[in-house]
């Protein structure tokens, strides 16, 4: 008896030892460790610990934003909710909540098997959009329990602006005015037959009409692994405005035989093995659920017909989210389904959404057609890139000025006007 109470004694104490260690430590009125369910579609598989964090400013009386971020962004750390908002340049009469994703270290979700190893049917369902849109929920009527029929804003870009569609399609009464920068949405892109897939082809032959196929020339030889290589491609996109001459320098020499350039860039950590497995540090930061951004910012796409042409995104989207893509093409579990567009109309949130000319991610074409399904919208297309690098002192006023005054405000279209805007005019 004695052997089985130390059994149990000491199960209690392992268990509080683990559970502790997936709760932020401390826990205040800025600092919320919350109980919610681990599946909202099946409460009776249990509950975990959710994260989220309130910025030093906060007060009831002020405006509140939530920060929404996908799987694969890590925009704000536990923590460091504060320096996010000092990030983005946010007016200190608007108040920040930052939500830590499920999955992550303070939000933990246990989606191992028994032996260790990952259940990635567990990852498919209990780490996809439609669980985190039930975590913001439960968020905002924790945070708003004393007055629940308090209204908030939403700032999201790229992966976070399709969660909020997402939410939005769900729980958009609840949303007084929306930010949506350089959002995907995959009904839109499948629509316009994924122009963005072609944007790699066109930077390269931009460079060098004939760069495309001396690519295709490369990859056959062999001289480097091929998702390595693509990879590196991909994001040097990311961290150059302009990286021609880099493509250029990589690609012609890889033709010449000559590994420089290439091992060059892969030391700048440019490298793919960095990137993916459960062990790199990508993962450990972001959680196991960042295979599944791919399937829902890109769900049709990365399930179609691959290209006639070389597309980085498809190819080593796929091969990182293998995993859960190989569950739907097995069918073993059911394609994910984005909201219908016609949900949007039944919307009264107002909606801003700053598009980039030359994104090569979210086409601002996006932005043009969310426009005819939300009652009240504006879109701002920048001449910038998915990145938003350029005129950093317009983006903050159209964020704050939106905000505080909304779609439409005579406001709003002072700042669009400002000599430090630059919007992107059809001719």
């Amino acid at each position: 008896m004695r052997s089985i109470t130390i059994i149990i004694i000491s199960t209690i104490f392992l268990s509080c030892t683990l559970f502790s260690q997936h709760r932020y430590p401390v826990d205040d009125f800025y600092h919320r460790n919350i109980t919610i369910p681990i599946n909202h579609f099946n409460k009776s598989e249990g509950t975990f610990s959710l994260y989220y964090e309130l910025s030093s400013n906060f007060k009831f009386d002020q405006p509140t934003i939530f920060f929404l971020t996908d799987q694969q962004q890590s925009y704000g750390e536990a923590g460091k909710v504060d320096e996010l908002a000092q990030r983005y340049q946010l007016d200190p009469t608007l108040n920040l909540v930052f939500i830590e994703n499920r999955g992550r270290r303070y939000s933990y979700v246990d989606v191992n098997n028994t032996d260790g190893s990952i259940d990635w049917e567990k990852v498919y369902y209990l780490l996809c959009s439609k669980q985190m849109v039930e975590d913001i929920e439960c968020v905002r009527q924790d945070l708003f329990k004393d007055n629940p029929e308090s209204r908030f804003f939403i700032f999201a870009r790229s992966g976070g602006g399709y969660l909020t569609q997402e939410y939005l399609a769900k729980y958009g009464k609840h949303v007084r005015r929306a930010y949506l920068q350089c959002a995907p949405n995959p009904i839109i892109m499948k629509q316009f037959g994924y122009i963005e897939s072609r944007s790699f082809v066109n930077a390269l032959n931009a460079a060098d009409p004939g760069l495309h196929d001396k690519l295709k020339k490369v990859l056959k030889k062999n001289i480097v692994p091929e998702l390595h290589l693509l990879w590196m491609l991909y994001r040097i996109r990311f961290a150059v405005e302009k990286p021609d001459s880099i493509y250029l320098a990589i690609i012609n020499n890889l033709d010449n035989n000559d590994t420089t350039s290439y091992h060059e860039y892969l030391k700048k950590g440019f490298d793919y093995s960095k990137a993916k497995g459960a062990q790199t540090t990508l993962w450990k930061q972001m959680g196991y659920g960042i295979v599944m951004s791919p399937l829902q910012c890109d769900g049709y796409y990365m399930l179609g017909k691959p290209p006639d042409y070389i597309d980085p995104i498809y190819i080593c989207l796929r091969d990182l989210s293998a995993p859960v893509i190989q569950l739907v093409e097995q069918k073993k579990v059911k394609p994910l389904q984005p909201p219908p567009l016609e949900k949007f109309r039944e919307i009264s949130t107002e909606v801003f959404y700053q598009a980039g000319f030359y994104d090569h991610m979210s086409p601002y074409q996006i932005g043009v057609e969310l426009g005819k399904y939300f009652k009240h919208y504006e879109l701002f297309i920048a001449e910038d890139d998915h990145m938003m690098r350029k005129y950093q002192e317009c983006y903050p006023k159209l964020r704050n000025t939106f905000f505080k005054y909304g779609v439409g405000s005579k406001e709003l279209r002072e700042a669009r006007a400002s000599v430090n805007c630059r919007e992107w005019k059809s001719e």
